[in-house]
């Protein structure tokens, strides 16, 4: 009596019809009743109340829904491992960054990654950290590298952090607050350093509010009670950082965004030391979902990459 398919039973469950079950499965509507018919008598109860349309799970059936669900990611978790095992160093990475963090952390890591994994082929997504998030939870992604905001729920995901990472305040290497800067400072992992009240001298460029970085650094600034002269607002980091170049302001960026599309000598990075302008760099997957070696090496050549240059 080997009737469980879960798979039938969570598709009819979803479109309340065994007809349009049937036709998402690539079956006969006979053939489904027919099962569903067996897995009742299985069971000895009705998984449906009879009579509704759409169709409507019984108590019974709400129960069976949530366990065939469970029962489908487990067989899910198992072909992955098993898949894991005799591919060993083998596959395919689905990969997401932010926009900006491909241009700028991406190219340290591949090289060194492909060179050592060769046969790893890598598909990645570049997105807004609600778009990673978003491809995570419908199974589009393996990992995400991003930032982790304040606000928000992670539940149903594993953060793991990466590095520390400092956020930088780029500067107009021109302007006298930064020159007396410059003469005054001292300097950590390569960086000049710097207080915010560099701030209060220079106008500043902001992302847009909501953005992972505006709330970080509005937090900053709230705390120290720091009131900037914000010239505009861009929800394009690489736009903030070549206006800096022009000398029109100062801007926050993440330590890897150091690299995007600053003129050589036009710009300079301060590292501001305050906790709150240290932001955790992770690696985000799913908890009910098998990590995979593949995703184990990218997170652990990532790790040894960013520690090396942050040391």
């Amino acid at each position: 009596m080997s009737v469980p398919n879960y798979e039938y039973f969570v598709r009819i469950v979803e479109t309340g019809s065994l007809t349009k079950a049937a036709e998402k499965l690539y079956i006969s509507q006979p053939s489904l009743s027919q099962y569903l018919k067996r897995l009742e008598n299985s069971l000895g109860v009705e998984l449906f109340d009879r009579g509704t349309l759409p169709l409507r799970l019984s108590f019974a059936g709400e129960r069976y829904y949530q366990y065939a669900l469970q029962m489908m990611k487990l067989e899910e978790n198992m072909r992955r491992e098993l898949q894991d095992i005799k591919n060993q160093e083998s596959g395919l990475l689905r990969l997401g960054v932010a926009l900006w963090r491909g241009a700028c952390l991406l190219p340290d890591v591949f090289p060194y990654f492909h060179e050592h994994y060769p046969g790893i082929r890598v598909e990645l997504m570049e997105g807004r950290t609600s778009q990673l998030v978003s491809a995570l939870t419908n199974d589009k992604i393996d990992i995400a590298i991003m930032n982790l905001p304040a606000l928000m729920n992670y539940s149903t995901l594993t953060c793991e952090t990466i590095f520390e990472e400092p956020i930088l305040l780029a500067a107009p290497t021109g302007h006298p607050c930064v020159q007396q800067a410059l003469a005054n400072g001292t300097y950590r992992y390569s960086y000049p350093t710097a207080t915010l009240d560099l701030v209060k001298e220079i106008p500043l460029i902001l992302t847009k509010p909501g953005q992972n970085l505006t709330v970080a650094v509005s937090h900053a600034l709230g705390k120290y009670r720091i009131e900037p002269n914000i010239l505009l607002e861009t929800g394009n980091l690489t736009t903030a950082i070549n206006l800096v170049a022009t000398g029109a302001a100062c801007t926050f960026v993440p330590g890897e965004g150091a690299k995007v599309c600053i003129h050589p000598g036009r710009g300079t990075y301060f590292l501001v030391e305050l906790p709150e302008l240290i932001w955790p760099l992770a690696a985000v997957f799913r908890k009910d979902v098998y990590l995979s070696r593949i995703s184990r090496l990218f997170i652990d050549t990532l790790k040894i990459l960013l520690k090396i240059k942050f040391e």
